[in-house]
């Protein structure tokens, strides 16, 4: 360590915050943000490890990343390995994930570093390669004496940050020497590789057209070149850095279409020319014309960048299709809500199953927060238990608590987003101190006197009437208004138009044989209730989906028995979708009633059951009942 940079550490350690200013950027902005954690440059330092289960599960989120990236780090481990690099892949909070440790290593200290599981965010250890490329999303070098902690001085590093298929970033590639060997061609290489994994990302998109596009006087394979996935229907699902640079605005990519960027008909890419890799041009609505290939078609994944290692699909995780998918009111609303989520709170409204946390999702990836999204469902836990859930507690606490404490669900959304689900089933007492860490933006922990300072993103959703509830005295006025910065109605799926587009999304995303519906099942979608909303219609196809035949399409003996008996449903729609216009609101209105009917006599006459079943009150049913019998319903 030189002379200069010794006395920075010195006047720095000694409170002399100024002396950063002396600093690269990054690692000055780095050292602040130890300085406001009260980690400390010298002491022992002891690693932390996320614990094996927790590892388990950090491991199964980026599977896809994992086995992506696999082969790109081996390659970059196998060039820079002899000059003394060890190789490190951490996720987006700095948790290794890949390590590769160098050949004939002699630093114990980066041999305990390079390990699974080791926590390497500055709140742990001070600054690192990885969080500065973390926080800037750019290229860090950060050698010997740059580092916060004492004990890493004779670490010298360099990392990339990594970026998803969407550009979002995803991880950070990090190489170690115990010498200083400030070698540009090898910071060069690992840049690349960082680059080709997102590369890899994009091509593993399925069901997608990948285009490369050279943007000046390059050539085609060039790392600059820009990267764009199209799905069959025109949307744009993935980019490169470069591309998002050159074309989009990042935030809002995720509603970007091909005719929004081309004045080009989207046909040019889907011809069989196009496809076997020839070239061709795409203009721009400017009039700016780029010489393009397709690299990846829906039918034939490519090969390119992969090698003759197999690289297996992305898992298919079990979950609600995209609530914004088809519906366009939901889908401005949702839009408006991921803009304004960084400045205010969002309020999701809507039955149970129609999808709030889904959406909830969607708004924090959407808003690009680079944080945790930390969901707590306030009507699952144990009323006893929420308030050290929610904001921790100290070792020793209470009778029973972890002897190391707990961080509290709050703390652990800081910098990202927080998710309160069923927030109208918070215990009374609970919301005072919810509403005053909203206005401070502080936590205390059970059993401490001090605040820590938080900062996150805040979403809530409910099925409660808050407004009733407060009228009631179950929820404070003041908390509502607190909430409701921003305020999203869900539709219940009966009352939805694109139910079928639902269906298909499920279709795609979750079953494994079944990829279409009859015209009888999708008649049976439309003109069913769903009082289970969309979870309700899920299960419904994944039952098909594990009892029917090798069929790719759903028949409707093939759904779960109690749908069967609204086939007079589905027979009185067929009957409508052959009338005339000025027939069709009357014969629709008439397959509801025989619906109804229906169901009322399968329920043997009981009243709450058929309600339920329906997806309506009691005495909703009675007065449709009612106008059966009067025949207004038919006039």
């Amino acid at each position: 360590m030189n002379n200069e940079l010794s006395v920075i550490r010195q006047r720095f350690n000694e409170g002399d915050i100024q002396v950063a200013n002396m600093l690269p950027g990054a690692i000055r902005e780095s050292w602040l943000r130890c300085a406001d954690q009260t980690v400390r440059m010298s002491g022992k330092l002891e690693y932390s490890y996320v614990h094996p289960d927790k590892l388990e599960q950090l491991k199964y989120q980026n599977e896809e990343l994992l086995t992506v990236s696999n082969r790109h780090v081996e390659q970059l481990y196998r060039a820079v390995a002899g000059a003394g690099w060890s190789v490190l892949l951490t996720d987006k909070n700095c948790n290794a994930l890949q390590v590769r440790q160098a050949n004939r290593l002699s630093n114990a200290r980066i041999a305990s570093a390079f390990r699974d599981g080791v926590m390497l965010n500055e709140e742990n250890v001070g600054t690192t390669a990885m969080s500065c490329a973390v926080n800037t999303k750019q290229f860090t070098r950060v050698f010997g004496g740059e580092h916060y902690k004492e004990q890493h001085n004779t670490f010298h590093c360099a990392a990339a940050p990594v970026f998803d298929h969407m550009g979002r970033l995803c991880a950070s590639l990090d190489i170690t020497n115990e010498h200083s060997i400030n070698d540009m061609a090898v910071f060069y290489m690992l840049e690349t590789c960082a680059r080709n994994i997102q590369k890899s990302l994009i091509l593993n998109l399925s069901d997608t057209y990948v285009i490369e596009i050279i943007p000046s006087s390059g050539q085609f394979g060039d790392i600059t070149n820009l990267l764009l996935a199209i799905s069959p229907n025109g949307k744009m699902t993935g980019c490169n850095e470069a591309a998002s640079t050159f074309i989009s605005d990042q935030r809002r990519f995720f509603d970007t279409w091909f005719d929004g960027l081309f004045s080009s008909d989207i046909g040019i890419i889907q011809n069989r020319r196009a496809a076997s890799g020839e070239p061709f041009y795409l203009t721009l609505h400017s009039g700016v014309t780029l010489a393009s290939r397709v690299i990846s078609t829906p039918s034939s994944p490519t090969t390119e960048d992969r090698g003759s290692e197999e690289i297996r699909p992305a898992p298919v995780i079990a979950s609600v299709p995209n609530t914004t998918f088809g519906d366009e009111q939901l889908a401005r609303s949702v839009e408006r809500g991921a803009r304004v989520l960084n400045r205010l709170p969002v309020m999701l409204y809507g039955e149970s199953g129609v999808g709030k946390e889904v959406t909830a999702r969607h708004l924090h990836d959407a808003s690009q927060c680079q944080g945790k999204f930390i969901s707590i469902n306030c009507a699952s836990i144990p009323e006893n238990l929420i308030e050290s859930e929610l904001f921790g507690y100290q070792a020793g606490a209470f009778t029973g608590a972890d002897k190391k404490g707990f961080k509290g669900r709050i703390a652990e959304a800081d910098k990202g987003t927080l998710f309160l689900d069923e927030i109208g089933d918070m215990p009374l007492a609970l919301q005072s101190r919810l509403l005053r860490v909203l206005e401070t933006r502080e936590v205390s922990p059970l059993g401490s006197s001090k605040e820590h300072k938080v900062d996150f993103q805040l979403i809530c959703a409910t099925n409660v009437n808050l407004e009733q509830a407060i009228e009631e005295g179950r929820f404070r006025q003041d908390l509502y208004f607190r909430l409701k910065g921003f305020a999203i109605p869900i539709k219940p799926l009966r009352e939805r138009d694109d139910k079928l587009a639902i269906a298909q999304t499920i279709l795609a995303a979750d079953c494994q044989y079944k990829q279409q519906l009859s015209a009888e099942v999708s008649r049976f979608i439309e003109c069913y209730n769903w009082p289970g909303n969309i979870r309700e219609l899920r299960n419904v196809l994944l039952y098909a989906d594990a009892i029917g035949d090798d069929s790719q399409t759903v028949q409707m003996d093939e759904l779960p028995e109690e749908y069967q008996t609204c086939q007079s449903c589905v027979a009185s729609t067929a009957i409508a979708n052959t009338s005339t216009p000025a027939d069709s609101g009357r014969l629709l209105d008439q397959a509801s009633q025989d619906l109804i009917n229906r169901v009322v006599e399968d329920c043997s006459g009981n009243m709450s059951l058929a309600a339920k079943k329906l997806g309506i009150s009691r005495a909703t049913l009675y007065r449709k009942l009612a106008k059966d019998r009067s025949g207004t319903a038919l006039n």
